[in-house]
């Protein structure tokens, strides 16, 4: 009787996948793949927008782009050639952005609930108004600051959480393939013993 023993990771690689998928982001639609690169997309068009908004308004302010475009230049080079430390970089940036949204978060609350006056200032400034006392829009325009200081603090942690899965998922796939050419064929024969 002759047993071949396949003891090259190929196998153990299929079964284990079988028994754990990868994640899938975006209620389980996307694969973790198509993810970062909706990610990285979605950070360029923000660039981009920022560069024409910023052309018009502030061209002496787009040296501040400088670090979220290298960011997104260094995260297409981590898809394309499949380094986990060119990810890095997305996981850091995302979480200052978390950081600095908790911190907007809580300076824009102790204004809105101690010194609403200022914000009113501001809000006249900027929509050229005289409102002196709180009114609908005082309320709308802080309702409008939360939801986006919150969803901004929401993406960030999301994306930061997609990016650290996507370093763990090119660390699978990496220590996948060395293995897989050098591993040998075990070949077992037993001798029926009469």
């Amino acid at each position: 009787m002759v047993m071949i023993q396949d003891t090259s990771m190929s196998s153990q690689i299929r079964e284990k996948r079988l028994m754990q998928s990868t994640p899938r982001f975006v209620f389980g639609k996307l694969h973790i793949n198509s993810t970062m690169k909706a990610i990285v997309s979605f950070g360029i068009i923000v660039i981009l927008l920022l560069v024409v908004l910023l052309w018009f308004k502030f061209a002496k302010a787009m040296f501040i782009l400088l670090v979220p475009t290298s960011v997104s230049v260094l995260t297409v080079m981590a898809i394309v050639s499949k380094k986990h430390k060119l990810v890095w970089p997305v996981v850091a940036i995302s979480m200052f952005h978390v950081i600095l949204s908790i911190y907007a978060l809580v300076i824009f609350s102790f204004y809105f609930f101690f010194k609403p006056f200022y914000i009113l200032m501001v809000s006249n400034w900027m929509f050229d108004t005289m409102h002196s006392t709180k009114n609908a829009a005082f309320y709308s325009q802080s309702l409008a600051v939360y939801v986006f200081l919150t969803s901004f603090l929401a993406f960030n942690a999301w994306q930061a959480h997609v990016a650290i899965h996507y370093i763990e998922h090119i660390n699978a796939e990496n220590e996948e393939e060395p293995r897989q050419l050098h591993q040998p064929t075990i070949v077992t024969v037993n001798k029926p013993m009469y």
